[in-house]
């Protein structure tokens, strides 16, 4: 079986095209159009790709729609409001009545006034929180404004986009207000819950360069066995056992997305022999890789 490269779609433009969406957008490093659209010539499920571009979703209706962000599905409800940054593994699966906005930006569109996205936006970090659930109040207003963009960028003039620079600003900073609504909620955690949540982020960006608890330990400044029964008491797993599930799934997605071979694919993910590799492979998912990859 030739495993399947996951494609990289720069541009908005490009994604639309494979997604047989006739639209278009005439301003560099901006798109937006409501999700109505789509109907009846785009594809409803598109198979997992990345993109160069950050994209926000708003639904209004949801359906039998479902996304999907780096092997993980994402739980839809009323009102969600959703990220996707350049680098993400994403598919979907759309309901054909799916109803609300695509806004599709890169860095560059803001550069004259924003100085650095991830900073005033930390929502588009790809270690934080991709889904936000919306109340009506907040739907209603991120609704109307997306709409105001949505009728700018039809009706070019000279003044497009620099109106259009100011208000994708405004609404991420709407978006802002929201996630820090979410963060203030975290902030009446529990110390446990503090810590077992700092070690999941923690695990996402350092589960390739080390897979020592005591190196997790180290950056939350607590020792090794008060991590591990912290997350035991709130998991059921250790932190080893957590450690090891992210490696898993990366070497799932790998086998199944990439065209690497179980060598390159050993040393990407920082074994220091492919045998190695294959031994932790087949303990935690009771098959060899290759026979797994022959399989998917």
């Amino acid at each position: 079986m030739t495993p399947t490269v996951i494609p990289v779609y720069e541009t908005s433009n490009d994604l639309n095209e494979a997604m047989g969406f006739p639209h278009r957008s005439h301003i560099p490093n901006f798109d937006v159009y409501s999700l109505e659209r789509l109907e009846p010539s785009s594809r409803r499920c598109m198979p997992p790709y990345r993109q160069g571009f950050y994209q926000i979703g708003l639904l209004s209706y949801v359906g039998e729609s479902k996304l999907n962000l780096n092997t993980d599905w994402l739980t839809l409800e009323d009102y969600p409001l959703w990220f996707v940054v350049p680098g993400q593994v994403f598919s979907w699966v759309r309901d054909e009545k799916m109803a609300g906005f695509n806004i599709m930006f890169r860095k560059e569109f803001l550069m004259n006034v924003v100085d650095n996205v991830i900073e005033d936006f930390p929502f588009l970090k790809m270690s934080e929180r991709s889904l936000l659930m919306l109340t009506k109040e907040e739907h209603d207003t991120l609704y109307f404004d997306a709409q105001r963009i949505l009728s700018v960028f039809q009706n070019p003039h000279p003044y497009q986009e620099k109106m259009l620079e100011g208000m994708l600003v405004s609404f991420l900073y709407y978006c802002k207000a929201v996630y820090e609504r979410y963060k203030s909620t975290e902030n009446h955690l529990t110390r446990a819950q503090v810590i077992t949540q700092k070690f999941e982020i923690l695990v996402d960006k350092m589960y390739v360069d080390t897979k020592n608890v005591s190196d997790y330990a180290e950056k939350l400044n607590i020792t090794p066995n008060y991590l591990t029964t912290t997350v035991k008491k709130l998991t059921g797993k250790s932190a080893k056992d957590i450690i090891q599930e992210r490696l898993l799934l990366e070497s799932k997605s790998l086998l199944k997305f990439s065209g690497l071979d179980v060598g390159e694919i050993a040393y990407r993910l920082n074994f220091q022999e492919p045998t190695h590799f294959t031994r932790f492979f087949k303990k935690w998912s009771g098959t060899t890789p290759n026979k797994f990859r022959q399989s998917e």
